[in-house]
């Protein structure tokens, strides 16, 4: 999942500790027929095994971390962090002192002044006009690139180096957050985690931006039911998530999603995106600091255009950018020899939990799509990862389709048929040791249904 926090104007959000980690160097040799074990479960010394590195990983070894094909003259990182809030305040100030000039005027004369006003200086307000629209253009037309394997045009505002200091100080400052709730390496659960990422950049070793990014592993000890990855290639999967997960075909799904997020480098297209709609709002809040007659009407107004571009703009970005990381993760879990419906089953899993607690999962009030959304989308890719699978030469699926269970156990609690189903119970887990090996075992849970 990909989540926004403290840096760059609460714009993205990476959870990292400091603890020992494993990391998956680039390969020398690409598997190209890679035949995945059935029973990964009880099969994990099948992977290749990857290497243990003390310390902390310092990101990309014998490759560039490219987010731009070209080197382009940039604002420096810290004018970027600092624009957003100078440019409102000035915005705000700007739209008062006009209104307060408008107030003393003559309301009868108010017209004939500000007309008279425009006539004198219309050259010196046309032309600032065309120059700040003429360096606007300018600057995103130059500033468009391509994605990786997926090819679609976005603006990125960052040079590769602006956006790696960006991103080291949100590592740094996750570090001190989450020193203490590692787990090591000798952990179930972090060899887990260390597996399934190592069989996927194995498997995907055509992928530059896979063969280029240092992949290092940590797993953090909370109960949180969440996984992510920095842009510089660390990934964080929280014990929380490994209960959720049901096996390691669907841990496999998540990670791919994860890392798909790297690939792209969503995280510097965000950021840029947010950036520019912050540009394109400066006049909005300017005009409305200067038409509204009271300073509690302008507070108002400029918080409900603050709520529509982040439910009309940023949200609907946020989706697409999801969306784009389910179909590149489930190529990536494909070419690796995971089972890819369980990219179907694990969302339809989860909005079968909705359901049991009766939540309403609206897409179009949320960064993410709905659980049910998501598994219907991932459902209608499946005949084309399964096609890419086979390709891969890849050990044939099994017969039992996971998601039919949960699609199964969803219709019946619509129609009356199924009264209650316990979804994902949880077991508590025993408390974090302090030695070289804290925590307890992985733990999975399955669902039951009672009529």
């Amino acid at each position: 999942m990909f989540v926004f926090g403290r840096i760059a104007g609460s714009v993205f959000s990476f959870s990292v500790g400091r603890c020992s980690q494993t990391v998956v160097r680039r390969q020398l040799r690409s598997t190209a027929n890679p035949k995945l074990p059935q029973n990964l479960k009880t099969s994990p010394g099948r992977f290749s095994q990857l290497r243990s590195a003390d310390g902390i990983g310092t990101g990309v070894s014998g490759g560039s971390r490219c987010f731009h094909t070209s080197r382009r003259c940039s604002a420096p990182p810290l004018l970027w962090l600092l624009f957003k809030p100078i440019a409102k305040i000035s915005a705000v100030i700007s739209g008062r002192v006009f209104r307060q000039w408008w107030k003393v005027l003559p309301k009868e004369k108010r017209g004939d002044i500000f007309a008279g006003h425009l006539r004198r200086h219309y050259g010196k307000y046309l032309g600032m006009a065309a120059v700040v629209s003429g360096t606007v253009t300018v600057y995103y037309f130059t500033h468009l690139q391509y994605t990786p394997i997926t090819n679609r045009e976005r603006f990125i505002a960052f040079t590769p180096n602006q956006f790696s200091s960006i991103a080291d100080v949100e590592y740094n400052m996750h570090l001190q957050d989450f020193g203490e709730d590692l787990v090591g390496p000798d952990h179930p659960g972090y060899k887990l985690v260390a597996n399934v990422t190592n069989w996927l950049v194995q498997n995907n070793q055509d992928i530059p931006q896979v063969r280029d990014i240092t992949w290092t592993v940590h797993v953090v000890n909370q109960p949180i039911k969440n996984a992510f990855v920095l842009p510089h290639g660390q990934i964080f999967v929280f014990a929380g998530m490994l209960e959720t997960v049901s096996n390691p075909h669907q841990l496999g799904i998540i990670l791919g999603h994860e890392m798909a997020h790297a690939i792209l480098g969503h995280a510097a297209e965000q950021v840029s995106f947010l950036q520019l709609v912050d540009c394109l709002s400066i006049c909005v809040v300017a005009a409305i600091w200067a038409l509204f007659p009271s300073d509690w009407m302008a507070l108002l107004s400029h918080w409900l255009q603050n709520k529509f571009a982040k439910l009309l703009l940023e949200m609907p970005y946020s989706r697409m950018l999801e969306t784009e990381a389910d179909e590149v993760g489930l190529q990536l879990a494909a070419k690796a020899c995971f089972d890819v419906r369980e990219s179907a089953a694990f969302w339809e899993r989860m909005a079968l939990q909705d359901d049991m607690e009766e939540k309403l999962d609206l897409d179009w009030l949320s960064t993410h799509p709905s659980h049910d959304q998501r598994a219907q989308h991932l459902e209608q890719l499946l005949p084309q990862a399964i096609e890419l699978r086979k390709s891969c030469q890849c050990l044939p699926l099994s017969t039992e389709n996971p998601l039919l269970p949960f699609r199964a156990l969803r219709e019946g609690l619509k129609t009356g048929e199924i009264q209650t189903a316990k979804v994902l119970v949880k077991v508590p887990q025993p408390p974090p040791q302090k030695s070289s090996t804290p925590g307890g075992p992985v733990v999975t849970h399955s669902l039951t249904d009672e009529k």
